[in-house]
């Protein structure tokens, strides 16, 4: 009888470290989805921010175009006036 209990306990601890196995692994797989996720994400938000600078760089060179137009525009005036 002894035998046959302790069989019973071995065979419930196994079954339970299986299951714990199944759940860590169905984890593990959610989580590798969610770095996955997040690599993409990142990659889409350097390409944002790449893109953002460019902007911001285009930006500042049309308005010191436009200043510059502006200031040319002003200089005439101001040679009209005098």
């Amino acid at each position: 009888m002894a035998v046959d209990s302790n069989f019973a306990r071995l065979e419930e601890e196994l079954n339970r470290l299986l299951e714990l196995l199944g759940r860590l692994k169905q984890d593990n797989t959610e989580l590798q989805g969610q770095v996955e996720e997040l690599r993409t994400e990142n990659t889409e938000l350097k390409n944002l921010s790449q893109n953002l600078q460019q902007a911001e760089q285009e930006a500042v060179k049309n308005r010191e175009e436009v200043k510059s137009r502006i200031e040319g525009l002003l200089s005439r005036l101001d040679a009209v006036h005098s």
